[in-house]
């Protein structure tokens, strides 16, 4: 009886179908004698336009009619699907089945060297400053990190930066608000996170922690260690959305000893730990600028080590910095490594600040 009906239908639709071409064959006949009429008679071209400008008004205004309403249909599934990303179990599914898209689609394409692009366009001005040999001649007589106070930008400029050299200035966070405030703690940076509106779905673009998070979420690490049952803990991660480095500006400020004609930091870092005893250094991987690590709280432990080819001629430079001194140089020359102090509470805060060798 199913088997009837279905047969049935296909054929009311077959007939359907045959009658919508016949249809359509007659109005191409009709056309073309009309058209050819209007030639015999000696209508213009013009004169034609203008007798068939209805007909074609109408087919155009049915055509966007059906454009209209396919478009409608798009941006509603599209808007649908927004919609449904932003529950959690749902975002997870679709993140799931992109994953599965991208793997079945490497046979056909390898997107995976332009997954550890930081850039996927090429820019042709840029080229990126490759050291060399030669340039190992400003770092090689170098033994420690000097310590120094009362610090003019001029002799920043050519006594340190214009020669790769790294500073500790101990007096750089002297009239900061923060350094006079006995109660900044890690609720300090926690609550800027968890309370401004524009921080709640900001996801750093590198985070790097001891305790097991399983994603990239700041917000519920930040919910994690604000618990007291969790201890012995570092992280450090980098802000690269615009909001969270304007924000955590409100933390710092620009270093008596830089000139104003110096831009402001495009990148930011907290760096954080508690009571968490190593020796082993935690690399940063770092944009090539200007690199000041302040220390607001407690003390870290760093380790500055020459890129290749200087780090066979030049020696690793170590040092300590402790709460209310800075960390200032450039890291075309170093790479930079650390690890917390010893003390229960430990906060830095690490700015990237575009720079180009030999700036006044």
């Amino acid at each position: 009886m199913t088997t009837t009906r279905s047969n049935q239908k296909k054929v009311q639709q077959q007939q359907k179908d045959m009658e919508y071409q016949e249809k359509l064959k007659l109005l191409d006949e009709e056309l073309m004698s009309f058209y050819q009429y209007c030639q015999q008679v000696g209508f213009s071209e013009a004169e034609m336009d203008m007798i068939v400008a209805p007909l074609v008004a109408t087919l155009r205004k049915s055509l966007m009619k059906k454009l209209a309403k396919v478009f409608g249909a798009v941006l509603t599934i599209l808007a649908l699907c927004y919609c449904a990303a932003q529950l959690g179990s749902v975002s997870m599914h679709f993140a799931a089945l992109g994953r599965l898209f991208m793997i079945k689609l490497l046979p056909f394409w390898d997107w995976t060297s332009m997954f550890y692009e930081s850039c996927l366009v090429s820019n042709p001005f840029y080229g990126e400053y490759t050291l060399t040999e030669e340039d190992c001649v400003s770092c090689e007589a170098l033994e420690h990190v000097d310590r120094l106070g009362g610090v003019a930008y001029e002799q920043l400029l050519d006594g340190y930066l214009n020669r790769d050299a790294p500073l500790i200035v101990v007096d750089a966070m002297e009239s900061w608000p923060v350094m006079n405030t006995d109660d900044f703690w890690f609720d300090n940076i926690t609550q800027l996170y968890l309370q401004d509106e524009k921080l709640v779905d900001t996801v750093p673009c590198i985070l790097t922690t001891n305790l097991r998070t399983g994603s990239s979420d700041l917000h519920a690490f930040l919910k994690r260690i604000h618990s007291p049952k969790v201890d012995k803990w570092f992280v450090h991660w980098q802000n690269c959305d615009i909001h969270a480095v304007k924000a955590l500006r409100k933390f710092y400020q620009r270093p008596y000893f830089l000139s104003s004609s110096v831009s402001p930091a495009h990148f930011n870092w907290v760096l954080m730990s508690s009571d968490y005893n190593t020796k082993i250094y935690k690399k940063v991987e770092l944009d090539s600028g200007l690199i000041m690590l302040a220390q607001l709280r407690g003390s870290t432990a760093f380790r500055l080590t020459p890129h290749n080819p200087c780090n066979s001629s030049c020696p690793e430079l170590l040092g300590d910095l402790q709460e209310g001194e800075m960390l200032v140089f450039t890291n075309f020359m170093w790479t930079f490594e650390y690890f917390p102090g010893r003390n229960l509470d430990n906060v830095a805060i690490l700015t990237e600040t575009v720079w180009e060798e030999g700036s006044t």
